[in-house]
């Protein structure tokens, strides 16, 4: 293990690395250069774990896109709070340049410019004296610039001020929320066929900074496809959230939705959709991998299809409208993948790592479903055992009823413990004892497990008298308090709660609050031995705010063969739909149905249970 000397976010790496390819970009360096550190700071900005907890378990090495040279200035920076190769990199351009990058279209160039030009070299007040430059025209006076530029620079100016006080990423469910809502809006126009989401909502990434969404001309208007194509984007320039418009063409739109979030709209016909949503989509680092195996074989890939680059034999399995052409069209994606010879990957897995090589082994698994739930087991009731936290909002009977609604097999009522202070250890039994007998009174078509959420103290005692135990069927434990212990103390806590008979699932793992609070860290290594060892599932936790354990730790999890309960950790009726979001963290860690003990049918559940 490794010591830090400095707490750097993976935005503050992110922008770091994205500086030097700037640098670099600007002095004429090596492309290959450029591309290495804008790569690697598109990486760092997706990751769903913090770098340094990585770089702490001396896996910095194993994420995509950092090599050995960028690996080795990241550890120095980790190691000493600073990187002597990084420093004087950035020294080569005025500070001022990465400031103005910061503004929403201004890049490494124009920012350059405008400091050249304008000499704005005071990094307190380079963003008002370039908004003063062009409140008295000076930079529509600017070479290559022009009044529209100027325009834009104070429009630029005007929402980066509304953003710069806001989060500049958002939990997934918000982001997909809005392009639910947006999605609902353009289905209503005439003329368009399919919607989906790209980027990293599609890829279902964790956190989400802009919104981007791709739209299908219907297929038999293709005589007037471009007339269709501007009308739905005039269209989309209609929504009511939007507060302004970034551009606009004949096929795409980019704009600013209430609160200030950028949402990018692309449009595109029949023929060549497929071949549009892979290729934006990506990750960066799976397309950058996958165009370098189509090179392989000849072949050059854009967002319009694939091009024949040498001699090139056509997979006698695939079907191509019009062989003869310079240019093969793709109306689906996984026409694309096959024509290459991959197995078609499932948007949440691509993410450049060993993706393709897998695909062309025909080795990707078939990862779980919605659909393949059969129960939630983390939900929170109104029943009133003095519980430590808050209550949920319904009663077990409604819960059951919204359960079968789901169409699951069981839930799991898991309250939070009754609190200990205060009270007697013979009151906290006869509140159990009580809530126990109400609950097995209930008769409803789905099946109910009695179950606790229970606190680990900072100790690893569990807050709960030992003798209570009796009056549950299982026990989940949870760290709600004391998150500033240091790594070997919190994974002994962990353990030593893990150790109580009937607890069989561990939840939100990492304690995370996104967008707010960093999880702790744990030595996941011991965590996953241990559970796989004791048959405790590890929960993937579905509220928006968590979504924990991240995709990272799952995949690792699945190396020791432990099992994955995904849960909605439900203080609503409401929330019991969100079950969708934690599937998506568990497709992103490369998980099967058979890795997760909720898809089990009632009677397998129950004997899991009581092992």
């Amino acid at each position: 293990m490794r010591q830090e000397q400095k707490n750097l976010s993976n935005k503050e790496i992110a922008s770091i690395l994205r500086n030097i390819a700037a640098v670099y970009l600007l002095t004429n360096a090596n492309r290959f250069k450029i591309i290495a550190y804008d790569n690697a700071a598109d990486t760092v900005g997706q990751l769903t774990r913090e770098l340094k907890d990585i770089w702490q378990e001396d896996k910095l090495f194993n994420i995509p896109g950092i090599g050995k040279t960028i690996g080795s200035n990241l550890d120095e920076l980790f190691k000493t709070g600073k990187s002597e190769h990084f420093k004087g990199i950035m020294k080569k351009i005025p500070s001022t340049v990465f400031i103005l990058m910061n503004l929403p279209t201004i890049g490494p160039k124009k920012a350059y410019k405008l400091v050249q030009a304008l000499k704005l070299l005071n990094p307190k007040t380079v963003i008002k004296d370039l908004q003063k430059a062009a409140e008295q025209n000076h930079v529509a006076k600017l070479e290559t610039f022009g009044e529209k530029s100027q325009k834009d620079i104070l429009e630029a100016i005007k929402l980066y001020e509304k953003r710069s006080s806001k989060s500049d990423r958002m939990p997934l469910p918000y982001a997909y929320a809005l392009a639910r809502e947006i999605s609902n809006y353009l289905e209503k126009f005439p003329g368009v066929n399919r919607i989906h989401t790209l980027g990293s909502l599609r890829r279902m990434v964790s956190t989400i900074g802009d919104v981007d969404i791709a739209v299908q001309v219907e297929s038999h208007k293709v005589h007037k496809v471009k007339s269709l194509e501007k009308e739905i984007v005039n269209y989309f320039l209609k929504f009511p959230k939007i507060i302004s418009v970034v551009n606009t063409g004949d096929k795409k739109a980019s704009v600013i939705v209430s609160p200030n979030i950028r949402v990018d709209l692309r449009v595109q016909g029949e023929k060549s959709y497929g071949a549009m949503l892979q290729y934006f989509t990506g990750s960066k680092m799976h397309n950058i991998r996958l165009r370098e195996y189509g090179i392989k074989k000849g072949l050059s890939l854009n967002e319009y299809g694939i091009k024949s680059i040498s001699n090139f034999q056509l997979p006698t399995s695939i079907e191509i409208p019009n062989p003869k052409s310079k240019l093969f069209e793709f109306k689906e994606e996984k026409e694309l993948y096959n024509f290459l010879g991959l197995q078609y990957i499932p948007p949440e897995i691509r993410e450049g790592t060993n993706e393709i090589d897998l695909a062309e082994k025909n080795k990707i698994p078939n990862l779980v479903e919605i659909k393949d739930i059969k129960g939630d087991l983390h939900i929170h009731s109104s029943y009133d055992l003095k519980p430590s936290h808050d209550f949920g909002e319904n009663s077990y009977q409604e819960i059951l009823e919204k359960a079968e609604q789901l169409k699951y097999e069981y839930v799991g009522f898991t309250d939070h413990n009754t609190k200990i202070s205060g009270q007697t250890e013979k009151e906290i039994l006869d509140i159990m004892k009580l809530r126990y007998k109400d609950i097995r009174k209930i008769n409803s078509k789905v099946k109910n497990f009695i179950g606790l959420e229970i606190d680990i103290m900072p100790h690893g005692k569990l807050a709960l008298p030992e003798k209570a135990i009796d009056y549950v069927d299982f026990l989940i434990v949870s760290v709600h308090s004391v998150f500033n212990m240091d790594m070997k103390s919190m994974t002994q806590r962990v353990l030593s709660a893990l150790s109580y008979p009937k607890v069989k699932i561990l939840a939100h793992p990492t304690g995370r609050l996104l967008g707010s609070r960093e999880g702790f860290e744990l030595d996941w290594a011991k965590i996953f031995e241990f559970c796989s060892k004791k048959n405790i599932a590890i929960e993937i936790n579905s509220l928006p705010k968590r979504l924990d354990l991240p995709d990272s730790l799952v995949r690792e999890a699945l190396q020791y063969k432990v099992k994955f309960a995904i849960n909605t950790d439900a203080h609503a009726n409401s929330h019991m739909d969100g079950m969708f979001y934690g599937v998506s963290v568990a497709r992103r860690g490369w998980c099967t149905k058979n890795d997760i003990i909720n898809t089990l049918s009632i009677s397998d559940f129950r004997k899991w249970i009581n092992r």
